[in-house]
């Protein structure tokens, strides 16, 4: 039966019509995908809570003296917050949560996070069953106690020598409070002669990475870690963590840069290299690391010294100059997998209102 000539006419309007509304229907459906699917998109190296992790902002500086601010440097980022030669926390960084070690039932005194104390205990117990015991020598350092710590190593051995093996104020790990020199639990210094050749230290090198700890400064590391071997010296980042680490073969240093770190870290100014720390006055705290500051712990703060023998390799090149002024984090932050979903759902949504609207011919036009 021919087809009447006004339904001739009118078929391809109503087609052209109809196709807003399928695209419309298939931006929905896809925005949709986007939003329910997007928190399923986790980078595999980042553990639960810490999703929101970015890329290096570059390759790794190469090692040299400066004082940038790091980025992600919260109290939640304390697996991932990178401090070095380059990089610090303010002198407000304080975590709210140390405790003692004892609570690890560890033998030896000075405090950690909270965060670390089950995993800490573990690590104790494992390694006294071993037959390779441990105590702790040192833990968490205020900013002040690290500032006092780092004077008197150049006072005994020069600003040049104590850069090696000592950090200064707002660059060290210990000021994470995640951070632990460890030495034998029969007692005596993990700094004469090397303490990585004692039953425990051969452990702890061996094993301390299945319990969430890693060693930061290790032996013929020191172009790219920028201190001196340290076998005693462990971070802890959470076993996840530690296990990818562990796998990748990289340093504390290079990992977390190449995975976390957001800081920009500007090339060498020229100016002159700052005395022992930094104007705190100068640089805004972060607010999200800010809390009302402890008063210091009023005990000692030197420790014994260093491993005796030095590594046979390359210094650190000569201290460079710091950028002015230096720069607060990243001028992007950190995007998160979930983030980039929402937005991409945000804008097809707003590509299918579009479509929609000129289908009901809101805008005046005929389709």
């Amino acid at each position: 039966m021919p087809i009447p000539s006004r339904r001739r006419r009118h078929g391809p309007a109503r087609r052209r019509r109809g196709l807003p509304l399928r695209l419309a229907g298939g931006a929905l459906a896809l925005a949709l995908i986007a939003v329910v699917a997007g928190p399923a998109v986790r980078t595999p190296l980042v553990p639960d809570g810490l999703a929101d992790a970015a890329r290096a902002m570059g390759p790794l500086p190469a090692c040299r003296y400066d004082d940038v601010l790091t980025s992600p440097r919260s109290y939640g980022h304390w697996a991932v917050t990178l401090v070095d030669t380059i990089l610090r926390v303010p002198r407000t960084y304080e975590p709210p949560d140390l405790v003692s070690v004892s609570q690890a039932g560890i033998e030896g005194s000075g405090k950690v996070r909270q965060v670390m104390i089950v995993d800490l205990a573990a690590l104790a117990e494992a390694a006294r069953e071993a037959g390779a015991g441990l105590g702790v020598q040192s833990a968490y350092r205020s900013y002040d106690k690290q500032r006092a710590t780092f004077r008197d190593w150049v006072a005994r051995y020069g600003r040049e020598e104590a850069l090696r093996f000592s950090a200064r104020p707002g660059h060290s790990e210990h000021q994470l409070g995640v951070a632990v020199d460890f030495r034998s639990e029969s007692g005596g210094s993990p700094f004469e002669g090397d303490w990585g050749e004692t039953k425990a230290g051969t452990w702890m090198a061996a094993n301390a990475w299945q319990y969430g700890f890693v060693m930061s400064y290790p032996k013929g590391k020191l172009a790219v870690t920028c201190y001196e071997y340290e076998s005693w010296h462990f971070r802890y980042v959470g076993r996840e963590l530690a296990g990818a680490m562990h796998d990748s073969g990289q340093t504390v240093r290079e990992f977390l840069w190449a995975n976390f770190t957001t800081a920009v870290v500007p090339p060498p100014s020229g100016a002159p290299l700052p005395t022992y720390a930094p104007t705190e006055s100068a640089v805004p705290s972060d607010p999200a690391t800010a809390s009302p500051e402890v008063t210091p712990d009023p005990t000692p703060a030197p420790t014994p010294a260093p491993t005796a023998s030095p590594e046979p390799t390359a210094s650190p090149s000569p201290p460079a100059p710091e950028p002015s002024p230096p720069p607060v984090g990243s001028p992007v932050g950190a995007i998160s997998p979930e983030a980039a979903a929402v937005g991409i759902g945000v804008i097809l949504a707003l590509i299918a209102a579009v479509a929609l609207v000129a289908r009901r011919g809101w805008f005046g036009a005929v389709l």
